[in-house]
């Protein structure tokens, strides 16, 4: 059960993630290189406590890692800011049945073994797809559906994220090795990516990354996201299936409701979705939790 605990940990964090620049509004790139690059400086001495990964493999899994970092940081941070924190998370729902898919295919003999319970694979497709539906339902508005067509990429990202979390929680010789490479070289990879894009997007002049102002949000971001980046790994680590903590990482828009409300920031969530969500995630962690022989 300690993923669980972690993952709601994760989706926890992963609201105030997405609540970030809804209220400070700043340039996405702009929080993706204070994101990316802080986080590195912050636990880069670590890394010589560590041996150094041998496979090539695993150091590829870090840099994918990283790319995705960049495109997901990016892109939630704009969306935050132009669509509301709200409309972007609940569009993530698709990610739980994307990674799921993602792992099985991934993992075939993982996902063949459901198959020895026909009634147990049926019940666990149908809780995944009453999940998500009721999701579906929570952005069926027309801002929503701009943001839908945006956050694309990033909900791709997510899913690639959440599989690659795990390789390398469990590709390293310990679950500190495992952190703090994600934490030192993901990260740096997902600030060079952000830095090329703002470099890009801004040829000449752009918004300052270096100010008193950023300084005080860039920490800020840097403490919450490690936090966060943590929880997830050892939730992923652990847990069976990755779209099972991408699941618990969907309860983020009930807590961005409860903090939209506690800061009166007009956000329209359906709350008969929202508790028929909660009915599906108990019926999820039931089903991988007891005794009914589901461990994929």
């Amino acid at each position: 059960m300690l993923w669980v605990i972690n993952g709601l940990i994760y989706g926890f964090f992963t609201a105030v993630y997405m609540l970030f620049n809804q209220h400070f509004k700043v340039d996405g790139y702009v929080l993706g290189i204070w994101r990316g690059f802080g986080i590195c400086l912050l636990f880069l001495p670590f890394v010589f406590l560590y041996p150094v990964p041998s496979s090539l493999f695993y150091w590829c899994i870090l840099i994918l890692q990283g790319i995705c970092i960049g495109i997901y940081d990016s892109h939630i941070f704009y969306a935050s800011a132009d669509f509301g924190a709200g409309p972007t998370s609940r569009f993530m729902a698709v990610t739980v049945l994307l990674t799921t898919f993602m792992w099985w295919a991934l993992t075939p003999e993982k996902f063949l073994l459901l198959f020895k319970d026909s009634d147990l694979l049926l019940t666990l497709l149908l809780v995944l797809c009453g999940f998500s539906f009721c999701y579906w339902q929570m952005w069926q508005s027309e801002v929503s559906r701009q943001a839908a067509i945006y956050t694309f990429p990033a909900v791709l990202a997510l899913a690639v994220m959440s599989i690659a979390t795990k390789y390398i929680a469990e590709g390293g010789s310990s679950l500190g090795q495992g952190l703090i490479y994600y934490l030192s070289v993901s990260t740096f990879v997902s600030g060079v990516y952000n830095l090329g894009g703002y470099r890009l997007k801004y040829k000449n002049s752009g918004p300052a990354v270096l100010s008193a102002k950023m300084l005080k949000i860039g920490v800020l971001l840097v403490i919450f996201s490690a936090i966060l980046i943590v929880a997830k790994t050892m939730a992923l680590r652990v847990a069976p299936n990755p779209g099972y903590v991408t699941a618990l990482l969907l309860i983020a828009p009930l807590f961005i409701g409860v903090l939209n409300y506690h800061y009166k920031t007009a956000d329209k969530v359906l709350p008969e979705a929202g508790f028929a969500m909660i009915f599906f995630l108990i019926l999820l962690v039931f089903l991988v939790n007891g005794n009914f022989g589901i461990t994929e």
